[in-house]
């Protein structure tokens, strides 16, 4: 009797253990954002303005947000900034993470209010993307300002395409994924007053 319940005992603390384990695994999200490319000719003084910049992100519960707004609207978890360029690598739990973006029409105004009201918007579940234990996925963003983008030359926001590789065990092996634009307006979109998500940042 004593021999089983030691049994008994010692198969809950393996199991308790290979469920701890589970639960703490991990795989690596890489970030790699392209440079600033434009379709518009740019003065020598905005490229180097505008070329010094980078790609805003962040991860809330098991979702990214891509975002051209600026970040004291957003509230995450964890946020980067990862410059033109670059690539930035980290650490997440595995699991299934949504992306979503948000963004806001060329518009000038002296309002931040009225930009934020009348020109910004949610692009909610874009895409999604897989951690997997011990493994490596990439979330390639190309920033490219477009033609559309230039119809206001005092305002320049860059249109942000992103694709994801599929996990790999080993490094990103240079493959580029099928991209989309996801910082663009269309008929899913989500006016910015209207949105009432887990990203945005509401004071108390």
């Amino acid at each position: 009797m004593r021999f089983a319940l030691r049994t008994l005992l010692a198969a809950a603390l393996l199991s308790g253990s290979f469920a701890c384990l589970a639960q703490s695994a991990t795989g690596t999200l890489v970030m790699e954002v392209d440079k600033l490319q434009s379709e518009v000719p740019l003065s020598k003084e905005l490229q180097e303005l505008i070329r010094t910049g980078g790609v805003d992100w962040g991860i809330k519960g098991n979702e990214l947000v891509l975002t051209v707004v600026d970040t004291r609207y957003l509230d995450f978890d964890y946020g980067f900034t990862t410059r033109y360029g670059y690539r930035h690598a980290l650490q997440l739990p595995v699991g299934t993470y949504r992306i979503t973006a948000v963004s806001r029409e060329p518009r000038r105004s002296y309002s931040e209010q009225r930009l934020l009201d009348r020109a910004t918007f949610v692009n909610r579940n874009v895409a999604s993307f897989t951690v997997e234990a011990g493994k490596t996925t990439t979330l390639q963003v190309a920033p490219v300002i477009m033609d559309e983008d230039a119809l206001n030359p005092a305002v320049f926001i860059p249109t942000l395409f992103a694709g994801v590789s599929a996990p790999s065990a080993d490094a990103v092996d240079g493959t580029i994924p099928k991209r989309k634009a996801v910082t663009l307006r269309d008929n899913t979109s989500t006016a910015w007053p209207d949105y009432r998500g887990p990203v945005k940042f509401i004071p108390r």
